[in-house]
């Protein structure tokens, strides 16, 4: 049996991953602050281990027995800066810094960004610095780190839910004016990946080659705006929307307002300015060839399937 410590258990792909790994017949242990979700995984056969890594706190306990450390916990909305260093870099570095500490440190892999490609917001940004402390360990840590695109399914709270209105409206809009790509991957496909990473065979970090355990993965296709727009659609049984394309100042301002209402509320919108610098590049897409070849990865959910998995879950969550 294999004893994970996984990081963002609590989250979106947190919650999947912690899913497979138990049909498995392997065992998990979260570093959560308490909640309901955390009770939720305690439920399950979790060991569950309250403390954060902003403040270290429950990091050595949770640490103990582990043969496999996947780190998901990220800030991935804040209403300052300071709120991604914290936890992108800062809790990275504290973790990496935690299992160098260790007489036999157990393998790290390390759900990065396809944003820490080459940022251009405050979130790519520190999710890089997230990598670079991870790589600062390299020659005592075992690690793997994985570039996920957009990732989507069943429980996803950022896509779906802005664009599936528009949808059944008939009318998306587009941010910028010109023709936008994305790489998407489906939740349970990037959690095989993120396993098969975590296995003893995958190439580990080579401080001699920048390449050498750094994956990208998508399911290996450009989708224009509109195939993400159609696709939904057909996911939910509608005809394809007409896409306005609309630009990107124009978006930022509505983006501004959305950050004023939410700091009303208390909340950070899923539409504020740190993402509208992401929506200004054309295209945000990669080959998975990598990991196709060094991890076995093999996506098996398309678009419209994993749509379709995502509003079945919505139904019943409802």
């Amino acid at each position: 049996m294999t004893r994970y410590l996984i990081t963002g258990a609590t989250g979106f792909v947190g919650r999947r991953l912690t899913g497979m790994i138990l049909a498995r017949g392997d065992a998990v242990t979260a570093l959560a602050r308490p909640s309901a979700r955390a009770s939720a995984l305690g439920a399950l056969g979790v060991r569950v281990v309250h403390g954060d890594l902003v403040k270290g706190r429950g990091l050595a306990e949770a640490l103990d027995g582990a043969d496999r450390v996947i780190h998901l916990a990220a800030v991935l909305k804040s209403r300052t800066s300071a709120g991604f260093w914290a936890v992108n870099r800062d809790g990275t570095a504290r973790l990496v810094r935690a299992l160098a500490a260790r007489a036999r440190p157990p393998r790290l892999v390390f759900c990065s960004s396809l944003a820490a490609r080459s940022p251009v917001s405050v979130y790519g940004a520190s999710k890089l610095a997230g990598e670079r402390a991870v790589r600062a360990y390299a020659r005592r840590v075992p690690s793997v780190i994985l570039r996920p695109g957009i990732v989507y399914g069943p429980g996803e709270a950022a896509l779906l839910p802005a664009l599936l209105p528009m949808v059944r409206l008939g009318l998306a809009v587009q941010a910028g004016l010109g023709p936008r790509r994305f790489g998407l991957v489906y939740v349970d496909d990037l959690c095989a990946a993120l396993l098969a990473a975590a296995s003893g065979d995958a190439p580990v970090l080579d401080p001699g080659d920048p390449l050498a355990g750094l994956y990208p993965i998508s399911d290996g296709n450009a989708y224009d705006w509109r195939d993400i727009c159609r696709a939904l659609a057909r996911a939910d049984g509608r005809q394809g929307p007409l896409v306005l394309p609309v630009p990107v100042a124009a978006v930022s301002a509505v983006a501004a307002v959305a950050e004023l209402a939410g700091r009303v509320r208390g909340t950070v919108p899923a539409l504020n300015r740190d993402k509208v610098r992401e929506m200004r590049r054309v295209a945000w897409t990669c080959v998975p060839d990598a990991a196709v070849r060094e991890l076995g990865f093999a996506p098996t959910v398309g678009l419209t399937a994993g749509f379709e998995a995502a509003l079945a879950a919505r139904r019943t969550a409802s």
